[in-house]
């Protein structure tokens, strides 16, 4: 199973590229570590110093996340598969993968935090 962090760079990167912008090398794939590690913090423990590294990284290599709230449906639609939560790989806090269930909610959350981070 695909990291979730590929998935939502993958999805980053795709809407981006619809709406005439994209990220520098590497941005999207900063930003999709960044948002995998929300979700780690939130479901699986990982701490907030390394949420913060991770994030404060993404935005050192690209700047501020390319990301309007009017994308959140597609990226929704792309990164859950049109339904209301997906089981992915996310960082764990010893540093291997854990598998977690994404509710549709706590990605927009995500999504949200990426925005105004």
């Amino acid at each position: 199973m695909t990291e979730f962090s590929s998935i939502l760079a993958d999805a980053l990167l795709r809407v981006a590229s619809d709406n005439g912008l994209s990220y520098k090398e590497g941005g999207a794939a900063a930003w999709g570590r960044a948002g995998a590690a929300y979700l780690s913090f939130v479901l699986c423990g990982l701490s907030s110093a390394r949420l913060r590294a991770l994030q404060y990284s993404a935005r050192e290599i690209t700047g501020p996340i390319l990301l309007d709230c009017k994308w959140y449906d597609r990226l929704t639609e792309l990164c859950l598969n049109g339904i209301d939560g997906v089981e992915a790989n996310l960082p764990a806090p010893n540093g291997g993968l854990s598998l977690q269930y994404i509710s549709k909610p706590l990605f927009l959350e995500m999504l949200d935090f990426c925005r105004e981070g």
